[in-house]
């Protein structure tokens, strides 16, 4: 069920780092800017760091094999609404149906979630104790729904690529976060779900391709969303 309250990784210990990456997946040929996802998994990989890939139903539809590619790789397979249009508490105040939105999405990736888990997180980290409800209600439940997951330290990657900066530039402020914070679930994008001049800009990956090395030479380790301890779950099924 989903909680009232969304998770963060202040459970992690000191200098402990869950990568998260939203608004995926995508395909780019050649070495040029835009969406890298199975490069990024992959190097993930080879560097033994695994992530959470909080991935767009609408962009999952368009290349379905990316899936098995990222899954295969050790990676989660998230929920991050079907279409990424409006925050969830937004439609449901104009009377939009928010449950298809994750429904949509999880016919699509709950065959590469172990013990029927979908790890979610709302588009623009945006959510309400009305939306836990309402999912929790409507939802079918025979899939187990954790989350939904916050961040602590925010890269600002997508704020880079629509601006046309560098790799460089967004790794130096991203390691400045992190040093600050000490450890926490990084939020990154894989891709953009709604900003055209943010995708074709994307460095994600080449990000990651200095952030890893730097993070692991300064004595960073890295888990997977399911390694964090999350407390009980607030949870409700009475609306508010």
């Amino acid at each position: 069920m989903f909680s009232i309250d969304q998770f963060r990784g202040a459970t992690l210990p000191e200098k402990v780092l869950s990568f998260t990456f939203d608004d995926g997946p995508g395909r780019t040929r050649g070495n040029r800017p835009g969406p890298k996802t199975v490069k990024l998994a992959e190097y993930l990989h080879e560097q033994g760091v695994f992530a959470t890939f909080f991935m767009v139903g609408k962009l999952v539809a368009q290349d379905p094999y990316i899936l098995s590619e990222v899954s295969a790789l050790g990676h989660i397979i998230g929920n991050h609404t079907y279409h990424h249009s409006r925050p969830l508490p937004e439609l449901l105040k104009a009377g939009e149906d928010i449950v298809s939105e994750i429904e949509r999405t999880n016919e699509l990736i709950e065959k590469f979630n172990a013990n029927n888990t979908i790890y979610f997180r709302a588009p623009w980290g945006e959510w309400s104790a009305d939306v836990a409800v309402e999912l929790n209600d409507k939802l079918n439940g025979h899939l187990n729904h954790v989350g939904p997951f916050y961040w602590d330290i925010d890269s600002r990657d997508w704020a880079y690529w629509r601006d046309g900066q560098s790799a460089e530039k967004c790794a130096d402020e991203c390691l400045a976060q992190i040093g600050k914070e000490g450890r926490g679930i990084v939020l990154m994008h894989d891709s953009s779900a709604d900003l055209m001049h943010a995708r074709i800009n994307n460095l994600t990956f080449e990000t990651i391709k200095i952030l890893v090395p730097q993070l692991k030479a300064m004595g960073y380790s890295f888990v997977r969303l399911d390694e964090i301890p999350v407390p009980t779950q607030n949870l409700t099924t009475d609306r508010l």
